[in-house]
């Protein structure tokens, strides 16, 4: 019996911190939530905008430091594997001129979609019931969000999720 609590909780924690792996009935696919946002653009979008591309969706937020510490890197993906079908979305998560600030700053060159508030609902519907930023979603080709990550996306983490979904 002693064994068996240790082993369940051993689980749960894995749950709890491990990968942010979407979970569901094994070979379900598993859709993302509509949505239309607007964009530093001026313009509003969707996540259909972006269909047949691999898609790399993250929630970030001006004040967010470890947000705004990937940001060269997911820059740098944009910039090396847009070619392959790749698109890095922004999803701001804040108010539009502090995002705007953060943009001009930092060089984004992918789409930046805001929300002006950091509790907006899509980010809950997204899996993210804690409203911790930076949130990753990767949406394959197909549609399906594929994997879901809390914190900021490394290059160890890009390679291991992302470059196989581009081949």
């Amino acid at each position: 019996m002693r064994k068996s609590a240790v082993l369940a909780l051993a689980l749960a924690l894995c749950v709890v911190t491990g990968p942010d792996a979407v979970a569901g009935e094994p070979g379900a696919p598993i859709l993302p939530p509509a949505f239309t946002l607007p964009g530093l653009d001026g313009k509003p979008h969707g996540l259909g905008e972006w269909r047949n591309k691999v898609v790399l969706l993250n929630f970030w937020a001006s004040w967010c430091s470890p947000c705004q510490s990937e940001i060269p890197d997911l820059v740098a993906f944009q910039n090396q594997y847009s070619g392959q079908g790749l698109q890095v979305v922004g999803i701001g998560m804040d108010d539009e001129v502090k995002l705007r600030n953060v943009h001009r700053t930092l060089g984004i060159n992918y789409p930046v979609l805001f929300t002006n508030s950091p509790a907006h609902p899509l980010l809950s519907r997204f899996g993210n019931h804690t409203g911790v930023v930076p949130y990753t979603v990767l949406v394959s080709r197909a549609g399906e969000v594929v994997y879901t990550h809390t914190g900021v996306i490394t290059r160890e983490l890009f390679e291991e999720q992302v470059i196989p979904l581009l081949q």
